[in-house]
C-alpha cells in the first residue's frame, strides 16, 4: 500500500501513518486505499479511482497556487497515475515544470495533453511559448498556428500578446545595450 498524505475529502495533510483527518473527520478505510492504488481496478474501485485522480489533482492545484510546486507535480503525477488519461493534470504539471524551470519535462505533458484532447487550446499555447523561448520559433509557430486553426477569435490574444513579449524583448536589448556603452565610457575615461 502506498502512504496517502491528504484527505481524499478536504485535502488536508494527513497526520504520518494515520488514515483520518482531524480537519473534516473523514476516515479512509484500509481497503479503499489498497483499491485505489491497484493495479486492477474492479467497477466498484473505478469511482475510487476517479475520486482520488481528482482529489490529488485538487490539491496539486493548491500547491501550485502557493507556489509549492514541487508538492504539486508530485500531486499532479499521482492524480495521472490513478487516472492515465488526465489531460488537465497533464497540463498543469507542465505549468508546474515551467515554474521549476523544467521545460523538456514541461513540453512532455503539454505534448501528452495534447495528445489526450487534440483541441486543448491553452496546451498548445503553453508549448509554443516554450519553444518561442527557447528559440524554436518554426515549432512555436505550427503550435500558434494549431490555436488559431481551432479558435479563430483568439489569434488577436495571440498577436497581442506576441506583440507585446516582442516590443518588451526588443526594448530590453536596447537598454542593456546603452547602458552597457554608458559603462563603456565611463570606464574610457579614466
Amino acid at each position: 500500500m502506498e502512504d496517502v498524505t491528504n484527505c481524499f475529502r478536504c485535502g488536508a495533510k494527513l497526520p504520518e501513518d494515520s488514515n483520518y483527518c482531524f480537519k473534516c473527520g473523514f476516515k479512509i478505510r484500509t481497503n479503499q486505499t489498497d483499491s485505489i492504488f491497484s493495479k486492477d481496478p474492479s467497477k466498484n474501485d473505478s469511482q475510487y479511482y476517479e475520486k482520488a485522480s481528482q482529489k490529488f489533482f485538487i490539491s496539486g492545484i493548491s500547491f501550485f497556487k502557493g507556489g509549492n510546486y514541487s508538492k504539486a507535480i508530485s500531486h499532479f503525477s499521482k492524480a495521472i497515475e490513478l487516472k492515465e488519461n488526465f489531460a488537465e493534470a497533464h497540463y498543469h504539471r507542465g505549468q508546474a515544470y515551467v515554474k521549476e524551470n523544467k521545460y523538456e519535462d514541461a513540453i512532455e505533458d503539454f505534448t501528452k495533453a495534447i495528445e489526450i484532447d487534440p483541441e486543448f487550446k491553452d496546451a498548445y499555447f503553453q508549448r509554443g511559448n516554450i519553444f518561442f523561448e527557447k528559440g524554436f520559433k518554426e515549432r512555436a509557430r505550427d503550435d500558434y498556428e494549431k490555436i488559431i486553426e481551432l479558435d479563430f477569435e483568439i489569434a488577436s490574444q495571440i498577436y497581442d500578446k506576441l506583440h507585446t513579449f516582442m516590443e518588451s524583448w526588443v526594448n530590453n536589448i536596447v537598454k542593456n545595450k546603452s547602458s552597457t556603452q554608458t559603462e563603456n565610457s565611463f570606464i574610457n575615461d579614466s
